[in-house]
């Protein structure tokens, strides 16, 4: 039995590839999870192949889900061949050349491309099972990628951006008003001191009133004694 060697890599990065061996009557489903173990991805999204000339161009599409069979308004009028079931497609039916060609992708949102080639034809190995992971290159890439949530723009909602500058003046006031009482504040006690320093003043210049009072009296009381001897 015939044995494929297929280089599967990543479109982004060539590098990072897996060489996979696989028989000519196995089918391309079996293609399809050798590549999801080969790079650790979890086979729970849509995939399909794609047969390919030698400039990486997308011919007839082998599909992994019986649902995605039928074609769309597009790709009938544009003369597209039917799609054929991975499970029910034989690889050695669509090789034509010694190095054939194939574009794999997997979960449409994600967009992960693969180019897939073939290097080689060999002799079945009794001591394999197949497909065989037989190289690899490169680290496998995450296949969820993390994003942060976007920021949301205060800009768009003007609701939010007032009772945001609203919070913020509010928080701005409450702490002038707090370094004031902390700093600037004047306490009980400096009260009292102050009012006891003011009754004392007050005292003083009753005091001061009184004795000027008296002389003043005293002075008459010369001048009219003066005048009693003169």
């Amino acid at each position: 039995m015939a044995i494929y060697r297929f280089r599967v890599f990543l479109e982004d990065d060539e590098d990072v590839y897996r060489d996979i061996d696989i028989k000519a009557s196995q089918s391309f489903e079996d293609l399809h999870i050798a590549i999801q173990e080969a790079f650790k991805f979890d086979k729970k999204h849509a995939a399909s192949f794609f047969v390919s000339d030698d400039y990486w161009r997308k011919g007839q599409e082998i599909t992994l889900r019986k649902e995605d069979l039928p074609l769309d308004e597009e790709e009938i009028r544009l003369g597209v061949d039917p799609k054929k079931l991975m499970k029910d497609a034989r690889i050695a039916h669509f090789i034509e050349q010694p190095h054939q060609r194939f574009i794999y992708v997997f979960d449409v949102e994600a967009q992960w491309t693969f180019g897939i080639e073939m290097l080689k034809i060999a002799e079945e190995s009794n001591k394999t099972n197949y497909p065989a992971i037989v190289r690899s290159n490169g680290n496998a890439p995450k296949q969820y990628k993390q994003t942060l949530a976007p920021k949301q723009d205060a800009a768009l909602d003007p609701l939010l951006a007032a009772l945001t500058a609203s919070a913020e003046d509010e928080a701005v006031d409450t702490s002038i008003y707090s370094q004031i009482s902390d700093e600037d504040g004047v306490e009980d006690e400096d009260i009292s001191s102050l009012e006891g320093e003011e009754g004392e003043e007050s005292e003083e210049g009753e005091e001061e009133g009184s004795d000027e009072g008296d002389n003043e009296d005293y002075g008459f009381g010369q001048e009219g004694y003066e005048e009693e001897e003169h």
